[in-house]
């Protein structure tokens, strides 16, 4: 099973996937930034773009990583990843399904207000890209996009523990130890 906790940058992701393994410890976390920087790394300057969703090579090596953890490894596979492009999120998620791959999508979602609050409490301030950094400025963006029926299943987290939410998505998906 391929578990995707999608949400805009500050929501909660890296939050609830860490109480989701802390529940699951067999849980393998697959971070799709991880392979952006890697990507970045390898790329001159001039080659990166903005965002990983905007890198024509992240989209497929993000897919294949997951498909190849997926097949070779009997565990759960969960993913935190901000994919806000209908798109990227086809060229994902689609590919995945379509090889036979049980995937689950769940998206966090929260006033922009929260969400900013929740940026400036993990130390998030102005940088070169504004008054909240790259993060804050794309909240608008994600909020926007990742409300459509495409990137549903929708969790609201404003009042939510992130304890609960991490519960509730191990509950839908059938992955919630038992006590």
């Amino acid at each position: 099973m391929i578990l995707f906790v999608n949400g805009p940058f500050g929501v909660g992701k890296t939050t609830t996937v860490g109480l989701i393994a802390q529940r699951r410890p067999d849980a393998l976390v697959i971070n799709p930034e991880d392979i952006g920087h890697t990507l970045w790394k390898q790329l001159p300057a001039d080659l990166r773009r903005e965002e990983f969703e905007l890198e024509p090579l992240w989209p497929p090596l993000t897919r294949h990583m997951l498909d190849q953890a997926a097949q070779h490894y009997d565990r759960p596979i969960v993913v935190p990843m901000t994919i806000a492009r209908p798109p990227v999120f086809e060229q994902i998620v689609h590919p995945l399904r379509d090889a036979g791959h049980r995937v689950h999508h769940f998206t966090l979602l929260a006033p922009a207000a929260t969400i900013r609050a929740r940026l400036r409490e993990r130390g998030e301030g102005p940088d070169k890209w504004g008054p909240l950094s790259w993060e804050g400025n794309q909240v608008e963006r994600c909020l926007e996009a990742l409300r459509r029926p495409e990137f549903a299943d929708h969790l609201d987290t404003e009042h939510r523990p992130a304890a609960d939410i991490a519960d509730e998505i191990l509950t839908r998906t059938g992955l919630l130890p038992a006590a």
